[in-house]
C-alpha cells in the first residue's frame, strides 16, 4: 500500500517540478526584453535630435514686428544708395506699377533723376524723364484741382529739376498761385459767414424788434416786462393798419439773349516732331482732351490715348497748351467747355 501510494505521488512531483522551473526563467527574460527595448528607444531618440529630424519645442520664436522690422532696416539702407543699375531696374518697376511721380521717393521720377545725378551724360535716363514729363504735369494739376497744394509743389519741384524753363511748368505755377488766392478768399468768406452766424445767435428779441424797426423807419417802442392784466385786446381793424405794408415784387430778370456756339480754334496746335521718332521713321497719333476756359485758355490738358504709346504724349500736350481758342458761347455768355482733339504726327515722303 505505501509503495502504491509513492508511486502515484512520484508522477505529480515529477510533473510539478517543470513548471516551477519555466516560471522561474520567463520573469528575468521579460525584464531583459523591457531593459532592451528602453535602451533602444533611447538610442534613436539620442540620434534623431543629434541629427535635428525632431523639432525644437522650446526654441524661442521671434515676434513678427521684431522680425519685419530687422527685414526692412537693410532694404532702407541700400534703397539710398544703388548702383545705376539697380536704379534703372527700380525705375522700369515704378513705370510698370504706374508710379510715375507718387510716392515720394519711390517712383520713375525720381529715380531717373538720381540716375543723372550719378551720371550726368546718361542719355537714356534723359529720355525718359522727357517721355514722363507730360504725365507729371498731368498728376501737378490734378492735385492741383483737388486742393492738395503741398503734393502739387512736391511734384512741381521735381520738374524743376528736370527743365526749369518749361514753358507747361510756368502754367502749373500761374495756375498753383490762383488755387491757393482762391483757397484762402473761399476761407475767410467762411470765417466770416460763422461770425455772423455767431452773432445773430446771440441777439436778444429785444435787439431783433429794435433791428426790424429801425428797417422800417418806425422806432419800436421798449418791449414791457409783462403785459398788464387791464389793457385791453386790440381791434382788428388796428391790427390791420398797424400791419407794414407788402414790399412790391422785385421785377423779373431778363435772360441773357445772344449767340449760341461751340469753342473755335484761333491758332491750331503745331506740334514738334520727336527727334527720336522722327530718326526711327514713326508715324502716330495722341488723342488729348481738356478745357477751353471762359477767357479762351488750355486748362487740365491731359492724354487719353496713344499709339505708339509715350512717344508723341509730351509734344502732343505741349502744342495744344500753345495753341489758342475762344470761349464756347451760350446765349452771348462766354462758358468752359472739354474739348476732344487728336493729334496726328506724321512724317512727309
Amino acid at each position: 500500500m505505501p509503495n502504491s501510494i509513492a508511486q502515484r505521488a512520484l508522477p505529480v512531483i515529477i510533473d510539478a517540478s517543470p513548471r516551477h522551473a519555466r516560471g522561474a526563467v520567463s520573469a528575468p527574460l521579460l525584464a531583459g526584453i523591457v531593459i532592451a527595448i528602453a535602451l533602444l528607444a533611447g538610442g534613436v531618440w539620442w540620434y534623431l535630435q543629434q541629427s535635428g529630424a525632431l523639432p525644437t519645442a522650446l526654441a524661442p520664436t521671434p515676434a513678427p514686428d521684431a522680425a519685419d522690422g530687422v527685414a526692412d532696416a537693410p532694404e532702407a539702407e541700400v534703397a539710398q544708395d544703388l548702383t545705376v543699375e539697380q536704379l534703372y531696374k527700380e525705375a522700369r518697376k515704378a513705370m510698370s506699377e504706374n508710379r510715375m511721380v507718387a510716392p515720394a521717393g519711390n517712383n520713375a521720377l525720381e529715380f531717373y533723376q538720381r540716375i543723372l545725378a550719378k551720371q550726368p551724360d546718361d542719355t537714356g535716363a534723359t529720355d525718359a524723364l522727357r517721355e514722363l514729363f507730360p504725365f507729371a504735369t498731368g498728376s501737378a494739376e490734378e492735385k492741383i484741382n483737388q486742393g492738395n497744394f503741398d503734393e502739387a509743389s512736391r511734384i512741381m519741384g521735381l520738374l524743376a529739376k528736370a527743365d526749369p524753363s518749361n514753358y507747361t511748368l510756368t502754367i502749373l505755377r500761374s495756375k498753383l498761385d490762383a488755387k491757393k488766392k482762391q483757397a484762402e478768399r473761399e476761407l475767410a468768406q467762411q470765417a466770416q459767414q460763422a461770425a455772423t452766424a455767431a452773432t445773430a445767435a446771440t441777439r436778444t428779441p429785444a435787439s431783433a424788434a429794435a433791428d426790424a424797426g429801425a428797417a422800417s423807419g418806425t422806432p419800436a417802442a421798449a418791449a414791457p416786462a409783462e403785459a398788464p392784466a387791464s389793457a385791453p385786446a386790440p381791434k382788428p381793424a388796428e391790427i390791420a393798419s398797424a400791419a407794414p405794408a407788402p414790399s412790391a415784387a422785385p421785377p423779373p430778370v431778363a435772360e441773357p439773349v445772344g449767340e449760341t456756339r461751340d469753342a473755335r480754334v484761333v491758332v491750331p496746335p503745331r506740334p514738334t516732331y520727336p527727334p527720336a521718332a522722327a530718326r526711327n521713321r514713326q508715324d502716330g497719333w495722341v488723342e488729348v482732351e481738356f478745357t477751353v476756359a471762359v477767357d479762351g485758355s488750355v486748362q487740365n490738358a491731359k492724354v487719353l490715348s496713344s499709339n505708339p504709346p509715350r512717344v508723341f504724349d509730351r509734344e502732343a500736350l505741349v502744342a495744344i497748351q500753345q495753341a489758342k481758342f475762344e470761349a464756347r458761347l451760350d446765349r452771348g455768355q462766354p462758358v468752359a467747355s472739354t474739348l476732344r482733339r487728336r493729334i496726328e504726327f506724321k512724317l512727309s515722303n
